[in-house]
């Protein structure tokens, strides 16, 4: 897939730390004279998310009622696709994938 990581977007009002924040308390410091802020978040990127993933958001979105969820089969294939894709991972199971409803139990 192609992909432009070279168009620049506008993020001003939208509420990203990354941009509205810079020199606010508690926030991202302002830089040097003669400098501009380059955001490298890695959850808080300056390019569009890819458009897959924004319809698959608004599909689930579509559905009045939101909660937690059992993790089907489907869900730890496509991770254990993933990971032998991406990473050359074999021999990944199930049972090697640990799944958390909420942040605390994924911490503790």
């Amino acid at each position: 897939m192609k992909y432009d990581f070279t168009t620049i977007m506008d993020r001003h009002g939208k509420d990203a730390i990354a941009i509205d924040g810079v020199g606010l308390p508690g926030k991202p410091g302002l830089p040097d004279e003669g400098f501009d802020v380059i955001p490298m978040w890695i959850a808080d990127m300056n390019f569009p998310t890819v458009p897959s993933v924004q319809e698959a958001i608004i599909k689930r979105v579509n559905h009045p009622a939101f909660g937690y969820f059992a993790p089907s089969e489907e869900y730890y294939q496509s991770i254990i696709d993933w990971q032998n894709k991406r990473n050359g991972v074999t021999g990944l199971l199930p049972e090697h994938i640990g799944y958390e409803n909420g942040v605390l139990g994924g911490l503790l």
